[in-house]
């Protein structure tokens, strides 16, 4: 069983984790580079050192919406799903919120994005 706090690695071009997998650990990225890509192959992010990624399938209960793959090299330190909730439930109602605001955000923000190349597509 993993406790927490240990190191995991990724070659180049290795996939961490696929859109639609359960998410059983979160990363904090110490070595390397991330590539994020949305469920229908589209470049959506980078996380890069001292970043976390992984979280936010763990903490609102759903399954892995991106895919995660290493561009070069990396080293991770596992945060396993359980040390994650426990920390998240011991965090101020105010910090949720938050987090929730934001997450809430992006997947609007995400929404709005696919709309519009929609509707610019049909213009054209």
């Amino acid at each position: 069983m993993i406790t927490g706090g240990e190191k995991i690695s990724w070659e180049a071009g290795q996939t961490i984790y696929k859109a639609g997998e359960e998410s059983d650990f979160a990363y904090l990225l110490i070595k390397g580079e991330v590539e994020i890509l949305s469920d229908k192959g589209t470049r959506v992010g980078f996380i890069n050192k001292d970043e976390v990624f992984g979280q936010l399938s763990i903490l609102f209960n759903t399954r892995r919406t991106v895919t995660a793959i290493a561009l070069k090299e990396s080293n991770a330190i596992l945060i396993p799903r359980k040390n994650l909730l426990d920390d998240y439930n011991k965090t101020s109602f105010f910090i949720k919120a938050i987090l929730r605001s934001t997450y809430m955000r992006l997947t609007n923000l995400n929404t709005t994005i696919k709309t519009d190349l929609k509707n610019l597509n049909k213009e054209k």
